[in-house]
């Protein structure tokens, strides 16, 4: 599924033999992780979407979101830590000024000098590990670039055979999940997962590989509850909404309900990528296969997520909780987040999720991950020591990998410099005050691509909207080169309650569209 021969020489030549040395790399992560902040250790970050091409091609300037993956900077606050950064494309100067800026307490001279920034000088649509794969010089000037390998890992936005190959290629370790393990991060496998390690998910059905089985599962699913008015059909290997579809059941008979449903597949099936027809939609499921499940969309009803982080020493711990903010025809998009999650489910989620997190380190699963959940009543209050899980919550995936609210939690953890509350699924700053936010990587509004982002830089400057440490309030910017052309920005608006967030988010947007409509 991802581009190229490079996805899979090393599966079909040599993949016993990558296995073998890779594994032997990532016994040295222990060691490192233990000792890190007390050693010179070098992060190579290479920050390659290497996921399926035709799912990326859906998103606009998506070559732009190798920048999420800039809040690493924080690794330089260690003044003997190095980080190489990878792109496909130079980074613009004012987008690496404002990611060492973002970082409160961090001399920018001392930070540079520590920062080694390559490219591949390549824009093309291919995944940006397989371009420096290719590169035989670039990958010898990584190597350069690297003081000791024995004190240097690789980081990556998720992990293929491609990230692997790389690893053993540059001689570091990964700290990502083993692609072997790719399997458990699918929609099919995370539902398993979940099951095996307690943890409820929605009624509905694994590992659909045609449209036969399409239908038979859509017709049990109904058959099985009258009352499910619609159904939603994941693809294994999408990311963020952007393959999913949903089935509206209304009108549907009591008898023959597989002939209704395969004669009204093609014209009812209405999808999250605009792009996508039954056709194209048909010969994705057939080539990654997905799953079927009820569609809740009662009142209320929320979609949280958790993220994760499963270190090699400590083992798995909640970094986060998440409102996610979910857009498209079906509201099936991540589009955003708001953190952190209702109080209401925080605990249970947070439980049933580290109940995912330990199940998946015994597994051998390493790095960041999410979860994402569904809470049917969000108004009922959890205990956070009950027995067993809450009714009305469920999950729904697990993402082997970065998501799109790790890059804003760390963001805003690099400018407020506080510490997550385990207890309480709070952030809270060095004066124990806490701190929420409302972000996103993909705002899009009348006359942005107009902008360059100094102007935007310049617009919440003089509206007094940006990042203030004395305050230790505002707007951050991040994937700021998808502003020209495109017509990105990402940002997030931190503030003392989510409602003062979402009101700095809703003004500073508003004032940056101002801009973007003068200046045309």
């Amino acid at each position: 599924m991802i581009s190229g021969l490079l996805s899979t020489q090393w599966d079909t030549t040599n993949g016993q033999q990558c296995q073998q040395t890779f594994e032997q790399l990532q016994q040295r992560l222990p060691a490192l992780f233990a000792r890190r902040g007390g050693a010179a250790t070098t992060a190579v970050v290479v920050p390659s979407l290497s996921l399926d091409g035709a799912e990326l091609r859906k998103i606009k300037g998506v070559i732009h979101f190798e920048e999420r993956l800039l809040f690493l900077a924080q690794v330089l606050r260690d003044p003997d830590a190095r980080l190489l950064y990878v792109t496909s494309l130079p980074l613009r100067p004012v987008v690496v000024d404002n990611a060492l800026g973002a970082v409160s307490s961090l001399p920018a001279g001392h930070a540079l000098r520590r920062l080694t920034l390559l490219d591949c000088a390549d824009g093309s649509p291919v995944p940006l590990t397989e371009k420096v794969l290719k590169d035989d010089a670039l990958v010898q000037r990584i190597l350069s670039a690297i003081p000791d390998r024995d004190q240097a890992y690789l980081v990556t936005f998720n992990s293929t055979p491609l990230e692997r190959a790389l690893a053993v290629r540059l001689g570091i370790p990964l700290y990502a999940c083993d692609p072997a393990l790719a399997q458990i991060g699918t929609k099919s496998g995370g539902r398993q997962l979940l099951r095996s390690a307690g943890v409820p998910v929605p009624e509905g059905f694994e590992d659909i590989r045609d449209e036969q089985a399409l239908v038979k599962a859509l017709a049990e699913l109904r058959g099985g509850n009258p009352g499910c008015e619609r159904a939603v059909v994941k693809l294994d290997d999408s990311f963020a909404g952007c393959g999913n579809a949903v089935f509206p059941f209304a009108g549907a008979p009591a008898a023959n309900l597989e002939s209704w449903i395969r004669a009204q597949l093609p014209r009812r099936l209405s999808f999250a990528a605009q792009a996508d027809t039954w056709q194209s939609y048909g010969a994705r499921l057939r080539e990654m296969g997905g799953i079927v499940e009820r569609f809740v969309d009662a009142p209320g009803t929320r979609s949280p997520s958790v993220q994760l982080e499963i270190e090699p020493v400590r083992g798995a711990r909640v970094v986060s909780t998440h409102e996610q903010v979910l857009g498209g025809s079906a509201g099936q998009v991540f589009t955003g987040c708001v953190f952190p999650a209702g109080p209401g489910y925080r605990a249970e989620i947070q439980r049933l999720a580290l109940l995912a997190g330990r199940a998946l380190a015994a597994k051998g699963v390493l790095g960041h991950l999410s979860i994402d959940f569904l809470v049917e009543d969000p108004t009922r209050t959890v205990p956070s020591d009950g027995p067993a899980p809450a009714e009305g919550i469920h999950a729904l995936e697990i993402n082997l990998r970065m998501g799109g609210a790790t890059a804003p939690f760390f963001l805003m953890h690099g400018a407020v410099e506080g510490a997550y509350a385990q207890d309480t699924g709070e952030y809270l700053t060095p004066e124990g005050e806490p701190r929420c936010y409302v972000a996103t990587d993909r705002a899009q509004r009348d006359g942005f691509e107009r902008l360059q982002p100094e102007d935007v830089v310049d617009v919440a400057l003089r509206n007094g909207l940006h990042y203030r440490q004395t305050t230790r309030t505002g707007a951050v910017f991040y994937v700021l080169g998808a502003l020209p052309g495109n017509g990105k920005l990402g940002v997030v608006a931190v503030e003392r309650t989510v409602e003062r967030a979402q009101s700095l988010y809703d003004t500073l947007l508003a004032r940056v569209e101002a801009a973007g409509r003068r200046r045309a």
